[in-house]
């Protein structure tokens, strides 16, 4: 897995600890106002990580969801919850994908291409912010 760059550490104790690895942004048709991303970030440090949030200039919102299927009464039902945050133990990763974790790219401003880049800040509870260039995939 190649890493991806970091852009404007504001927090270099923290950075030290932090990967992200490249991920990708869902294209959408352009009638569509949300979209999600995907990516991986690992935790390299001693402490856990708590990922609270992230933006973008292409969305109105960012926020963390997490994808669910449950049974009830002898059906499944699929669906997303938000979440407040994602906990990143020490020395592991957490990857954000289909079916599982992702960040929601709320009331897209405009549609977006694909191929184009989508700029990203993550936002960690310490402080620390990761600023990302995710592409545009059909995927």
């Amino acid at each position: 897995m190649r890493r991806l760059a970091v852009f404007l550490p504001l927090a270099l104790p923290a950075l030290a600890q932090v990967a992200v690895f490249p991920g990708w942004v869902r294209l959408v048709p352009p009638v569509v106002p949300d979209t999600t991303a995907y990516l991986t970030v690992e935790n390299r440090g001693k402490v856990p990580l708590r990922l609270v949030g992230a933006e973008t200039p292409v969305a109105r919102r960012v926020s963390l969801h997490r994808d669910y299927r449950e049974d009830r009464g002898g059906q499944v039902v699929l669906g997303m919850r938000p979440l407040p945050y994602v906990e990143i133990p020490p020395k592991t990763r957490v990857a954000f994908r289909p079916g599982g974790y992702h960040l929601m790219l709320e009331g897209l401003k405009a549609p977006l291409k694909a191929g184009e880049k989508v700029e990203l800040t993550l936002r960690f509870q310490d402080g620390t912010q990761i600023r990302v260039s995710l592409p545009v995939e059909m995927r």
